[in-house]
């Protein structure tokens, strides 16, 4: 047997020794049995747990690969917008004193130049309806505009009206209102229709209006408006040429009230998504006053493929360390069936030879090395994936003392912990306080292991203890190699980082100094021909309408410049410090969306780095930026402090607060919260979030000085 030092057994045992004998051998395979089932408890529990990680890590993948289909979808219908928005500058530019459209040929030429057939898929025609007196008095029936200019067709000016079905008049009128681009979506006829279920047709309008730039109130607004620019948007081709690009991801889109199937197309029902899909998702896209309800739904194999190998791989090794350590604990057990009668020892030897020979056979093919020792730390019992593993054969170590594939650092250690777990009634545990030891082969080599001990006594009191060992130098390998590939993926995003502000703050430079000095020079030159004409006798009135017509177009070309190279990187934050640029951040923060913010900015006259200050603006940009997303609050609290050596940055609101999946980064949508933390991190701070639901949303902010204050400006 594997423990050695049993007595002879007696030549005619009494009987109830004999039943003693059956007892301790039914006892072993009972313990056998108790030891397997334990471990394959531990194993299904673990394989679990790294089975729903596994398939956490899928669904990140298919939030990411879905969230990138809905950026291309939102860029599309922003460049079907800009190409909306050019045809109202070129009407504009091109009316007459008496608000007439241009000609046929002027609208020619144009729709030449932008080539819409090449450059934008989206849309199907493009035209002008014009505008007569205060349409929308007028009753319902009666046309709001009339369709003057059309692409690719041209129709007779007049000929045909728009803004008499409900869905089509709220449209213009909340595109006359906000002047901005609006959608209607209503039922196809059937000739608009190539199939045999008519489709939701898609029309977008944009406002045209005699001023520029347009007036700020709703009732100014349609009172100065001209017409409308008309585009009918192919839906069905622009979904389905997104949704080419993940061929294994399905994709449903639902808009309009009612809700109207916009994708998939209804003659081919083998597109829909899959019912029984493993990841779904649905995403939501605002455009022209219309909501777009994305679905996407995959049965993609490969996204679940790591986690049905990981789980069947941890399964099976659980499996033979199971059956491993069940075969151990018999083999020792059966020890206490040897002192009995000769003739039941012989018959229970010839019917137990089998079993042991099936158990040795276990243990040998065992993956994992198995040791067992005596109360002497002996070894009694060295597989051969121990001889393997130590590079030591069995003969040479069965008898001798395991600290010999112990490095002598950690013998006394070793020996203290053994005996302590001897005097315990523990059946098994694990070695190690962080589960992994240090191993000496024969060679001298040392190595990281895992282990596990197990001990059990045989019939005469003897404790024996069964060590199961696993070389861990590929998994301490691979995590030293993914904290050095964290630590490069942050390094990266911190370069990515500094060349996105170098690059907002070149093209902010370049959009106010370049381009809107040029604007103002053409403004003057523009305003000098302008006096001159006035001056000339024979200078037709609607060429100096023209000219005032484009000198507020320029006003209002040098406002948008200056807003988007604000938006990208104020100036002030280069050019007057950190404090300014968050007071015109709040302030302008405060005129947009009508949120009270309470601001407590106390070190003015602390210098911090370019890096410092950039890192801090966008924190709070940021925030502020989740507060008018998400929070839906009534007021806010800006803090910036130092003190105690420390930079300390509050921004807090009375919103609705956010989720644990929010918090954590797995609702797909908390990406902003995501870089918060990477730019503290790089900058050697810390970040607390404090929230619940309708109870708010506080986030904390802590800097070291050092990290962010002037070179020159540090003690």
């Amino acid at each position: 047997m594997l423990a050695a030092g049993s007595s002879p057994s007696p030549a005619a045992p009494p009987p109830g020794r004999a039943r003693e004998g059956m007892s301790a051998y039914r006892g072993a395979w009972l313990a056998a049995l108790a030891t397997a089932a334990v471990v394959l408890v531990i194993t299904a529990v673990a394989a679990s747990l790294v089975r729903a990680r596994l398939l956490d890590a899928a669904q990140e993948r298919f939030v990411t690969l879905s969230a990138h289909v809905t950026a291309d979808l939102r860029r599309e219908l922003v460049i079907c917008t800009e190409a909306m928005r050019g045809a109202s500058g070129f009407i504009a530019s091109q009316q007459s004193p008496a608000g007439a459209p241009p000609s046929a040929d002027a609208w020619d030429r144009y729709i030449a130049r932008l080539a819409l057939e090449d450059a934008q898929p989206c849309l199907r025609t493009l035209g002008f309806a014009q505008a007569s007196g205060d349409a929308f008095a007028a009753p319902p029936e009666t046309p709001i505009a009339r369709l003057s200019l059309l692409w690719p067709l041209h129709a007779s000016a007049g000929a045909d009206g728009i803004g008499t079905d409900p869905e089509t008049r709220n449209a213009l009128l909340r595109a006359a209102n906000t002047a901005q681009i609006a959608l209607a979506m209503r039922p196809a006829h059937d000739e608009e229709s190539s199939s045999d279920v008519p489709r939701p047709r898609v029309d977008a309008f944009f406002p045209v209006y005699r001023d520029a730039p347009p007036p700020s109130q709703p009732a100014e607004r349609r009172a100065s408006l001209a017409g409308f620019i008309v585009a009918r948007l192919d839906t069905e081709y622009l979904f389905a040429s997104v949704a080419a690009r993940t061929p294994r991801t399905g994709l449903e889109v639902v808009a309009g009230s009612p809700s109207r199937v916009l994708y998939p197309p209804a003659e081919t029902p083998a597109n829909l998504p899959l019912p029984t899909a493993f990841f779904r998702r649905t995403d939501v896209l605002r455009f022209g006053g219309e909501t777009f309800a994305l679905t996407y739904a995959t049965r993609d194999p490969s996204l679940t493929a790591a986690a049905e190998f990981g789980t069947n791989a941890f399964a099976g090794s659980g499996c033979a360390a199971a059956l491993a350590a069940g075969a151990g604990v018999l083999l020792f057990g059966r020890r206490r069936v040897a002192p009995f009668s000769d003739a039941g020892a012989r018959a229970r030897r010839s019917s137990s030879t089998p079993n042991e020979a099936r158990l040795m056979a276990i243990v040998r093919s065992s993956p994992e090395a198995i040791i067992t020792i005596d109360e002497a730390q002996r070894i009694v019992l060295f597989n051969p994936m121990a001889e393997q593993l130590f590079r030591c054969a069995a003969t040479e170590a069965i008898g001798g003392p395991i600290e010999r594939f112990i490095p002598e650092r950690f013998r006394e250690a070793h020996k203290a912990h053994i005996e302590q777990f001897g005097a315990t009634a523990a059946g098994d545990r694990r070695m190690g306080p962080h589960r992994v030891l240090t191993g000496l082969r024969a060679d001298g080599e040392e190595f990281p292991i895992e282990a596990s001990i197990t001990q059990f006594a045989d019939g005469e009191g003897r404790k024996f203890y069964t060590v199961m060992l696993h070389d861990a130098t590929a998994r301490i390998e691979a995590e030293n190699e993914l904290k050095r590939s964290r630590e490069a993926l942050r390094k990266l995003s911190a370069n990515l980082q500094t060349v996105r502000e170098d690059e907002k703050t070149r093209i902010a430079r370049e959009l106010h100094d370049d381009l809107g000095q040029q604007l103002t020079a053409l403004k003057m030159d523009l305003s000098s021909a302008q006096q001159t004409l006035e001056g000339t006798p024979g200078v037709a009135p609607s060429a100096l309408a023209q000219l005032q017509s484009m000198r507020r177009l320029i006003d209002s070309t040098v406002a948008s410049a200056r807003r988007i190279a604000a938006d990208l990187r104020p100036v002030m934050l280069d050019d007057l410090g950190l404090r300014p640029a968050i007071e015109w951040l709040i302030n302008d923060f405060t005129t947009r969306y009508g949120i009270e913010v309470e601001r407590r900015i106390e070190p003015a006259a602390f210098d911090f780095s370019r890096e410092g200050a950039t890192a801090l603006f966008r924190i709070v940009q940021e925030a502020l930026t989740n507060v008018a997303l998400h929070a839906e609050a009534k007021h806010v609290s800006v803090a910036l402090a130092v003190e105690s050596g420390r930079c300390l940055l509050r921004v807090a609101d009375d919103g609705r607060g956010a989720t644990t999946e929010e918090v954590e980064g797995r609702a797909g949508n908390s990406f902003g919260l995501l870089g918060i933390r990477e730019r503290v991190h790089l900058l050697g701070g810390t970040v607390s979030i404090e929230t619940a639901a309708d109870r708010g949303f506080i986030l904390t902010v802590m800097l070291p000085l050092a990290a962010i204050q002037q070179e020159e400006a540090l003690p």
